[in-house]
């Protein structure tokens, strides 16, 4: 190790949004560990924390690595957060490992059929229907002095967008919303028997109504992705349905979450800083740097797990094969040695190599679409509403780990 840790360092559950000293300050946290624990032997939840901006992008790119729980040790973080227990034989099994938790080949050949529906023109194509749903759920606001920015502006937009990407019925967003919300409880280690079964609950509701639309599009093929999934081929391969439903539960629940999470944490960076927020309404054009600038300050996704597969070493630090690595991607995004006023939230920031998609082999497919869902509803909702500030009830912190972002954002319109 860098240096030895002190022994009333935090452990497990205290790394973890249900500390909430760490919930609400967590680069109190990070300062720490970058200077004098950068590889943090977390015990308690048996894995390596790891910090610094250089290791956490190595470890993104060291192909060695691996996302499969798995390979990793029967104690390990990544066995808590990975074994979500939603398997139930139902004609066939409803669970297979998402496209996240796949290694190559299987990784390569499910994102190389599914990338050609993320293609930029592809993505481009779509920035008017994103528009109009952003105008829709503007529209539903008029007459109100106050309402919550996640509830009724953040989660729905890019629930909409993706449901109606896929051809889903978008009269359901409410329940899918509802459904991805049970399901990223998952990723909470510390969940117990009732957020268990809400997560299996909404899993089989989510897939339920996914496998419908996939049989439906077999026999009746539609202009959206489920009917490009269906039909994708490479080297004579298809996707089985099994497979199309896993990507579409992972489009739909991570994306999602990341894409809200981005819009809430970015609404509140800019109320907190009203110079900042006066800058980008003087200046709309600024909007794509800004977007960048809250993904560095406030990240949705805080970090993501690889295991190691054979004997590595980052910096001093030797790790042996199935240890899990932890790689803080919102301790990344602000660390002193890449980023000048790491602190600081500045829409004028123009060296920004955040990690907030991740990077190497599994870099967020999703991510060209989250940044323009992020421009065009953050751009909007700001010019439907310049005077836009708190509301007496502040905002909420949800305590799940993985994810940063509100369950609640009330906000003042006027």
């Amino acid at each position: 190790m860098d240096n030895p840790e002190p022994t009333d360092w935090p452990q497990g559950v205290e790394l973890t949004a249900r500390n909430d000293a760490y919930r609400e300050m967590p680069e109190h946290f990070y300062r720490r560990l970058r200077e004098f624990a950068p590889h943090f032997r977390d015990h308690a939840y048996g894995r390596i924390l790891m910090t610094r901006h250089d290791d956490v992008r190595m470890a993104l790119r060291e192909r060695s690595l691996s996302v499969d729980a798995t390979l990793s040790h029967p104690d390990s973080y990544t066995r808590r957060i990975a074994g979500t227990g939603v398997a139930e034989r139902m004609g066939d099994t409803a669970y297979t490992p998402p496209l996240v938790l796949l290694d190559d080949p299987a990784h390569r050949r499910l994102r190389s059929l599914v990338s050609k529906a993320f293609t930029p023109a592809a993505i481009d194509a779509m920035a008017p229907r994103i528009a109009t749903i952003a105008d829709t759920l503007i529209d539903r606001l008029r007459g109100c002095d106050e309402t919550d920015f996640v509830t009724a502006y953040a989660a729905p937009l890019p629930t909409w967008v993706i449901a109606d990407m896929m051809g889903l019925p978008t009269t359901r967003i409410d329940d899918v919303n509802r459904w991805s919300t049970d399901i990223l409880m998952g990723y909470d280690p510390e969940r117990d028997s009732s957020i268990q079964r809400a997560l299996r609950d909404a899993y089989l509701a989510l897939t339920r109504m996914i496998r419908e639309t996939v049989t439906a599009r077999r026999t009746s093929p539609r202009d959206d992705l489920i009917t490009r999934l269906v039909q994708a081929q490479e080297a004579d391969d298809r996707l089985s349905d099994l497979e199309v439903v896993s990507l579409c539960v992972q489009l739909m629940v991570a994306g999602n979450a990341t894409t809200s999470d981005l819009m809430g944490n970015g609404l509140v960076a800019l109320l907190d800083r009203p110079e900042q927020l006066a800058l980008l309404q003087a200046d709309p054009d600024l909007m794509p740097q800004a977007v960048e600038e809250m993904l560095r300050f406030d990240c949705p996704l805080t970090e993501t797990a690889r295991v190691t597969t054979r004997r590595l070493s980052f910096g001093n630090c030797p790790v042996e094969p199935g240890d899990t690595l932890t790689l803080s991607l919102a301790s990344a995004n602000r660390d002193p040695a890449v980023f000048e006023r790491p602190d600081d939230f500045d829409l004028r920031r123009t060296t920004n190599p955040h990690l907030a998609f991740g990077g190497g082999i599994h870099a967020c497919l999703g991510a060209p679409l989250a940044r323009l869902e992020a421009c065009i509803g953050m751009s909007r909702f700001l010019a439907a509403y310049p005077g836009v500030h708190y509301a007496p009830t502040r905002p909420e912190r949800r305590r799940l780990p993985f994810f940063r972002g509100h369950a609640a954002l009330p906000v003042r319109l006027r």
